[in-house]
């Protein structure tokens, strides 16, 4: 799959939700341009990642209504998708009311516009991720890993969202897995294949990051893992 490609179905399936880009002539940001995950879980501690374009502080967050939201930590990230994000801890109460709300982000600036944020009483988990099978020349890598959601929402075909850094600024995007005894396997592009011949070296090692989402397109947590391409 192409960087178009990918950016076409990131863009489609609201991966970073994208609302126009904007920042004023300082860089400061007034405009959340998307967040995974996508909702938050009552009962957990949740870690937003905000994308803000620009490079102005972020020195709060809201949620509204309020009730049962505690934001806990905001830490500067990484930039990706040319957005620079933000990791907002944010402790949502076990009696939360599930629904609708929005978030906004503080700067000295002002505030951002507000995005809607969902809070769901349940939430997919996934974990155990293996690699499959990872060959430098070879279109795409697979990967597995266990998902579970009690009650159970998945459905057969969850869509499987990526970050797959290999030095450089991750690639991104979204494919539909497979699911089957509780394990979901899937199949994502390789940017090494994309890559000028110097560039694939045998045994290289890339960063790949996961989640999923179930038939209601609740997010699950993120994982991480190494791959090593032979």
């Amino acid at each position: 799959m192409s960087r178009a490609c990918i950016a076409t179905a990131l863009t489609a399936l609201a991966f970073l939700a994208p609302a126009a880009r904007a920042a004023d002539a300082q860089g400061l940001p007034n405009v959340i341009e998307g967040f995974y995950p996508t909702q938050l879980a009552a009962g957990q501690t949740n870690v937003l990642h905000l994308g803000i374009p620009g490079r102005g502080e972020v020195t709060g967050v809201e949620i509204a209504p309020s009730a049962g939201m505690t934001v806990k930590d905001i830490k500067k990230g990484d930039v990706r998708e040319g957005s620079l994000f933000w990791d907002v801890t944010i402790d949502v109460a076990a009696d939360a009311m599930p629904g609708n709300r929005t978030i906004v982000a503080i700067a000295p600036a002002g505030r951002t516009a507000p995005r809607p944020i969902a809070v769901y009483t349940h939430v997919p988990k996934i974990s155990d991720v293996k690699i499959v099978s990872a060959q430098v020349n070879q279109p795409t890598l697979q990967v597995q890993f266990a998902m579970n959601e009690t009650p159970n929402d998945i459905g057969a075909a969850p869509y499987v969202w990526f970050f797959l850094g290999c030095g450089s600024e991750p690639e991104s995007g979204v494919v539909k897995g497979k699911l089957a005894n509780g394990v979901v396997t899937a199949a994502i592009p390789n940017p090494r294949t994309q890559m000028k011949p110097f560039a694939l070296q045998p045994s290289a090692r890339c960063d790949l990051e996961l989640r999923a989402s179930d038939s209601k397109m609740a997010d699950s947590n993120s994982i991480k893992t190494a791959v090593d391409f032979k």
